[in-house]
Formats: structure tokens, sequence, C-alpha cells
């Protein structure tokens, strides 16, 4: 996960010369979020420790899949999302596992005040959000029936949702956002034989959490037609039953169509 680090490295420098770009005078509050279509895959790292099967951790590669429509409002901009990941090449040594994730998430941001940010105007948007989360992880070993080889986790939430956009110029703009879940409904895969634990309870943000931070740079090739090259961190945590603790860092391209 040796890529995060690099954009925090990158980030400054930007920053520095971005006030000798022109053209930030024809941006306002309604036009800067990115309305429309957007389509995303990333590839990066994943590892997950998921004590239901093993205390041991799984890592390997996990592709991202997105799909995002985002509509403005008068006072807020409608986001509706869906990503999926899938890969069966998770392993500890030389056994492997499948990881399934999906997760459908929809929320209302409203423009707060702009600010001035090293010169130049940034843009906030905060608002809540609720989102479906599912895991499953079926580890490739040979047993006879369910046993311990399959696990499953899902969250039910409601979070907050935040983006901020600092405009170099008409043509780019660096955006960073920031999504986590407060109080989730949250499932999970028992042993019914060795315990009478329910599979389902009421998690605050401190038992289970779904969060995701993004930061890229943006490039407007016409009007309504962008795109984004930007670094994605997912960290998935339930620590009310066996302890499941994920955690992936993407680099993610974006085509977004504006409408």
């Amino acid at each position: 996960m040796k890529t995060k680090y690099l954009y925090f490295l990158v980030l400054p420098l930007i920053l520095s010369f971005s006030r000798n770009i022109s053209g930030q005078n024809s941006l306002n509050q309604k036009s800067i979020f990115p309305a429309g279509i957007t389509i995303e895959y990333g590839i990066g790292n994943y590892a997950v420790t998921d004590d239901y099967i093993s205390t041991e951790k799984y890592s390997g590669s996990l592709p991202y899949y997105r799909l995002l429509w985002t509509k403005p409002h008068d006072d807020y901009v409608y986001h509706l999302g869906i990503d999926y990941r899938y890969s069966s090449d998770i392993k500890n040594n030389n056994v492997s596992t499948d990881i399934y994730q999906f997760t459908l998430n929809q929320g209302f941001n409203y423009a707060l005040p702009e600010f001035t940010l090293f010169n130049n105007n940034a843009y906030l948007y905060l608002g809540p959000s609720t989102e479906l989360f599912f895991y499953y992880n079926n580890q490739n070993i040979a047993v006879s029936g369910f046993d311990y080889a399959q696990s499953i986790a899902s969250l039910i939430s409601l979070g907050i949702s935040s983006e901020l956009f600092y405009p170099l110029s008409d043509k780019f703009c660096i955006e960073t956002s920031l999504d986590f879940d407060l109080l989730s409904l949250g499932f999970r895969t028992v042993d019914t034989e060795e315990t009478d634990e329910s599979p389902a309870k009421l998690l605050t943000v401190i038992a289970a959490t779904n969060t995701v931070f993004r930061l890229g740079l943006r490039y407007y090739l016409i009007e309504n037609l962008s795109i984004k090259a930007s670094y994605l961190f997912n960290l998935t945590r339930i620590s009310a039953w066996e302890p499941l603790l994920s955690a992936s860092d993407n680099v993610v391209f974006t085509l977004t169509y504006g409408f």
C-alpha cells in the first residue's frame, strides 16, 4: 500500500503551483460538482483477516468496478453508486480464498460556503448517506458441508459523505472525498453449534464501519466529459463477532459524462 504515500507527497507540490494557473473566475459552486454518469475501474492491493475462518492474513489483488450517478438540485447533489469487487487470487501461502464485495450507496451532498485554500477557492460538500455493504469469503479448502470455509458479513448503514473540490483551472481539479458509516444493522456468520450469539446486531461506529477515502486529479476533455486518476483507500472493520478487518488501496481511473 505504498501508493497512498506518493499522493501525500505530490499533493503539496500541486497546490504550490496551482496559484499560478489561471481560469478560476469561470467556476462556481453550482457547476463544480461533476454531475452525470461515472464509470470507474481500479486495481491494487487487498488484505483481510477474517477470524471466523482463520486468524491468518490473506492478501492479493482485488479489482474494483463502480458505476455512479449524480444529479444536482437547487440545494444539494444526489448521488447513487454501486461497486463490485471479486478475486480468486487472495492467498495465504498456498491456501487461496475467493473474495466478493458489493456496496450500494446513496446520499445527499449539501454545498457549504466556499472558502480560500492556498489563495485559491475550495468547495466543500457534506451530507448524510445510506449504504448496503455485503462481504463473502469462500476459502478454497477441502471440507464437507458449510463448516468454517465460508464467511458472510453485511452492513446496512447510516453515515456521512463528504467531498472537497480544489480547482486549478477550467480543465484541472483536485478532488478528495471521505465516506464512513456511523450506525449499522450488522449481519454475520455465526457458529450455531458452539454459541447462541445472534447473527444480527445494531452496531455503532465503534463496533463496525466501512470507510472509503479518495484523492485524485480530474481533467475536463470537454465541458461535459472528464477523466480522473485517483487513489482509493477502503477500510472495513467489524468487531462485534469474530473480528473481520480488511483494507485495500487502489489506483482508480474514472470517466464521467455530464448532462
